[in-house]
């Protein structure tokens, strides 16, 4: 698998990678399902189990990610087959919702226009340069001429907001995540962000080193941000959450400004929460592009919130930092 990986990423994680993904994992253990020929692994599909909130119901889901087909084998159905061979597995493990965000033409076409998934919308992606003379910025000329502007980074403090450079801890966490998740409505869908996720979603194991930020007014954590580099060669993904304005602008800008210090020549974050919005600008991001969300229910019982309604669905940067 590893070595399809190489081959059409270009890029291949440590082994210790795919075993946190697909053995460690608290939601269950991955769906994996390859194509083989003459003894060599082809094709490659696999859904990750994934703890889903549905309105205030718990169920089982999965994140369809590693999506792979080797060259010599593209446009000969084999995405399709093994996606529905993923689906099988999925739905006789009870599980009950597919979700997967990627804009890769082949994933896209095949899941939408040939299986049973639905486009729900899209997530929009955000973009902070911070270095222009990098070598892994995308071919993108609009990216790079923004590189080469000075663009603020944000405020680093403000009046009663304390920002650390630490991760919250595992109660402060779930706490305010449910505090979040309290302002939208009753029927909304989103990843349940648990103690136990949380001990898993951000391991060491994960071979991303991660680094957290965590903002406090009068002792209360208010917000947190996070992203994680890796010695594989992707783009670092910063994730930010909160309640307080001020304190997502804190963390924000003390996240950007450390990547800036490391030398890292850029930041993504994918989101469709207002106010993370709001502070990820305010440092400086732009809105580069989205990426799709579709869906797939393996269910036949009426859900608590509408999967195929995109307004439904709170995703964040950490939701796409698996793939």
């Amino acid at each position: 698998m590893r070595e399809l990986y190489a081959t059409v990423f270009r890029y291949v994680p440590p082994l210790e990678h795919f075993v946190w993904k697909f053995n460690d994992n608290p939601a269950g253990r991955g769906i994996i399902t390859v194509a083989e020929d003459s003894g060599r692994i082809v094709g490659h599909g696999a859904l990750m189990p994934t703890p889903l909130r549905v309105g205030s119901e718990s169920i089982r889901g999965a994140q369809g990610v590693d999506a792979m087909t080797h060259p010599d084998y593209r446009n000969q159905g084999m995405f399709v087959a093994l996606s529905e061979v993923c689906a099988e597995q999925a739905a006789a493990n009870r599980i009950e919702v597919l979700y997967t965000m990627s804009g890769h033409p082949g994933v896209y076409g095949g899941a939408v226009r040939r299986l049973s998934w639905d486009h729900t919308g899209d997530i929009a992606k955000w973009v902070r340069v911070l270095c222009a003379n990098s070598q892994t910025f995308p071919r993108s000329k609009r990216v790079i001429s923004l590189g080469l502007q000075f663009m603020p980074l944000g405020r680093s403090s403000a009046r009663g907001v304390e920002v650390r450079m630490e991760p919250p801890k595992e109660d402060e966490f779930v706490s305010l995540n449910e505090q979040v998740a309290s302002s939208w409505l009753p029927t909304a869908c989103r990843i349940e962000h648990s103690a136990d996720w949380f001990r898993w979603r951000f391991d060491r194991a994960s071979q991303r080193h991660y680094i957290w930020f965590s903002a406090y007014r009068e002792g209360d954590l208010k917000a947190w941000a996070v992203f994680g580099m890796n010695d594989w060669g992707e783009v670092p993904i910063i994730d930010v959450c909160g309640t307080d304005d001020a304190a997502l602008r804190g963390v924000s800008s003390r996240a950007t400004r450390r990547a800036k210090e490391l030398g890292l020549a850029m930041l993504l974050s994918f989101t469709n929460d207002d106010n993370v919005a709001r502070a990820l600008r305010s440092c400086g991001y732009l809105r580069h592009g989205s990426t799709p969300l579709i869906v797939r229910s393996l269910t036949s019982k009426v859900l608590q919130g509408n999967i195929h309604d995109h307004s439904s669905w709170h995703l964040a940067a950490e939701d796409f930092d698996t793939f």
